[in-house]
């Protein structure tokens, strides 16, 4: 796990100090090692920092004469697999040099495979088999690799730049273009170390955000003019330093989760999902570092260190080896899940290791997490996130497992029943609809009105936007309100079966913003998360279930539920409320102190986008949607501390 950094300017040519501001300013993201490379169209300059491994021989980057160079890659190492000197970057193989940030966990597999076309290698990292797969099979290697990503590979003799992303987006790349100029990087910040770079609001991503709460749904971001490579996607830049022009920028997609999901009926669902998790978690489990696990006390984390622990015991380890860690809430009973963490340590007979937020530590971590993630948060609840991964670096804890992608796939989410029900509705009729209905609310915690409220809003596009609008338009400006465009959002609002909006929810929907959190926040403590839920190989296969398959009985998650059966206790495995990480976001807002939110209220930069007259007015009484108004406060904090402008 590391970050990378690119800096391409055929015109004035690269900028060495921007260059390596872009790579201190993510120290975090791999405080091993460091490294640089400049590029001209006669050499390749490799230079190192001062956290750069001892037996580097090159000159320091600030000692190297910058003229004649047109890029320059940075790189921060996090050492996950190899620990040696051998895995330092920029790497250079078979005449050319790549930056690299993630993990191939079927890399030993590839090693083998390319061994037997003449291939040698001298370490024992995923790097040198990135830079061979890439030699051999060219820019389709990707579709062998089974990991997370984000990688540039440079060619010297063809003068062509490859950047690509792993297949969700689990690892982030960012780029701005600007004529004859390319800078790309794994946070935006990297990026806005150039002091060229316009910092202006995009203000229809941040009217989606505000309004529907919807993000990282396309390659726009928070940043006009700056943009995400999608997850899926890799893209070609051809160069050419004599005539100092970018010939060609293409992005192309080189997976179609649609395209690779057919839905077929199934004899034995629990086997085909759990076993596809349970490889996907041995695959994971290979690294040279302390391995620890999050754990929530839900069905998703519990069946990872369920699974975990067994594997550690069929190889006569001890379980104790593995460390969770989990957050309570023992003054909000209705959403602390520390008794089902207890059960499942007890059973697991593994480490434990308990956090407890606060809004004291809220305050003390909000601006520091606004910086880390780059864009407005999500919700005060980040506080959680964030806690979580600290505590696992507190405990030594290199590699951490997660639970992301687990909802997604087996249709976790209490909207799926919407999807369900109204499936049942429409094809069955009134009397089925009941059945069902009666069903879902015996083994959840949904009432019916709920459930009848979240099939109408999530399957009727005119009452989706209708409830967000009485909810939410009053806090926002004319001018906010004026930037949504729902023809951009048709992803959202188009019909759809439980397999196509199980399908959105992975490429447009909920898993890209919580990917976003995860990799900003694990970071931020130097942790590489492992997320086995979305091995695409379980992803293709857990779709393929019938999401008749998925919710039995009113249970959601059934497949995983029945496979779970003797590796956890079954007060975990069928408990009936979904939490999922939850945090006292209400409670935590109206405990910030009067004097920080009237301070943000005085001469905000966000005034342009809320209805502050409102929000004030409502704070002060009280009362209100504490969710938009915390929203003012996220956005606030965020033009702040970026010194964002608004669009004229």
């Amino acid at each position: 796990m590391c970050g990378i950094s690119g800096y391409l300017d055929l015109h004035k040519g690269v900028d060495k100090h921007i260059l390596k501001e872009m790579t201190d300013v993510i120290s975090y993201r791999g405080p091993d090692d460091e490294g640089f490379a400049l590029f001209s169209e006669a050499e390749v300059l490799f230079a190192k920092g001062k956290d750069s491994c001892e037996t580097r021989a090159e000159k320091f980057l600030c000692d190297c004469n910058e003229q004649g160079f047109f890029m320059g890659l940075g790189h921060r190492r996090l050492s996950i697999l190899d620990l040696s000197p051998l895995g330092h970057q920029p790497m250079e193989k078979h005449g050319r040099v790549m930056v690299y940030n993630g993990e191939i966990y079927n890399f030993i597999e590839l090693r083998s495979e390319l061994e037997q076309f003449g291939y040698t290698f001298t370490s024992s990292c995923d790097s040198e088999v990135v830079l061979s797969a890439y030699d051999y099979w060219g820019s389709q290697c990707v579709c062998r690799f089974n990991g997370m990503w984000a990688l540039a590979i440079y060619d010297p003799k063809k003068k062509t730049l490859f950047l690509s992303r792993d297949r969700f987006g689990v690892k982030p790349l960012y780029y701005y273009k600007d004529g004859e100029k390319l800078i790309f990087a794994s946070e935006i910040k990297q990026i806005l170390c150039d002091p060229t770079v316009p910092r202006i609001v995009n203000n229809e991503i941040l009217a989606h955000y505000v309004k529907f709460n919807f993000r990282e749904y396309s390659e726009e971001t928070f940043f006009q003019g700056i943009y995400a490579l999608r997850g899926g996607c890799s893209m070609t830049v051809d160069i050419d330093p004599e005539a100092r022009n970018i010939q060609k920028m293409d992005v192309h997609r080189y997976y179609d989760l649609n395209a690779r999901v057919k839905v077929h009926p199934c004899e034995d669902s629990a086997k085909v999902v759990g076993e596809a998790l349970r490889k996907a978690i041995h695959l994971r489990m290979r690294s040279d570092v302390k391995v620890g696990s999050c754990l929530s006390g839900g069905l998703d984390s519990s069946s990872i260190v369920g699974i975990i622990c067994d594997e550690l015991k069929q190889a006569h380890k001890d379980a104790e080896e593995l460390t969770t860690v989990s957050i309570g809430f023992p003054n909000d009973k209705d959403i602390n899940e520390l008794g089902f963490c207890h059960q499942v340590t007890d059973f697991c007979r593994c480490g434990e290791h308990i956090i407890t937020p606060d809004i004291d530590s809220v305050l003390e971590h909000l601006e520091q997490i606004v910086w880390h993630q780059d864009e407005p948060l999500p919700h005060l609840g980040a506080e959680v996130s964030y806690a979580v991964f600290k505590g696992a670096a507190d405990n030594g804890c290199g590699v951490f497992f997660d639970g992301q992608g687990g909802d997604e796939g087996l249709a976790g989410y209490y909207g799926y029943y919407a999807h369900y029900l109204w499936n049942i509705l429409t094809r069955k009729g009134i009397r089925k609809f009941g059945t069902e209905l009666n069903k879902i609310v015996a083994s959840s915690s949904m009432t019916r009105k709920l459930a009848i409220l979240y099939m109408l809003y999530f399957n009727i596009a005119a009452v989706r936007i209708w409830g967000t609008s009485i909810k939410r338009n009053k806090y926002m400006s004319h001018r906010l309100r004026r930037a949504v465009d729902t023809s951009n959002l048709q992803m959202f609002f188009s019909s759809k079966d439980g397999t196509g909006r199980q399908i959105e929810d992975y490429l447009y929907g909920s898993l890209p913003g919580i990917l976003h959190w995860e990799d900003r926040n694990s970071m931020a403590s130097s942790v590489e998360t492992r997320l086995p839920f979305l091995d695409y190989e379980y992803v293709e296969k857990v779709l393929s279930v019938d999401l008749n398959e998925k919710i039995k009985n009113g249970y959601t998650k059934v497949p995983l539920r029945e496979y779970m059966s003797g590796l956890l206790p079954d007060e975990v495995i069928w408990r009936k409320n979904k939490l999922g990480f939850p945090a006292p976001t209400s409670r935590w807002f109206w405990e910030i102190p009067r004097e920080y939110f009237m301070d943000l209220l005085e001469q905000p930069r966000s005034a342009e986008f809320f209805n502050l007259k409102k929000i004030e007015k409502d704070y002060l009484r009280k009362c209100g949607n504490e969710e938009m108004m915390a929203k003012f406060i996220l956005v606030e904090l965020w033009m702040r501390k970026f010194d964002m402008r608004i669009a004229q």
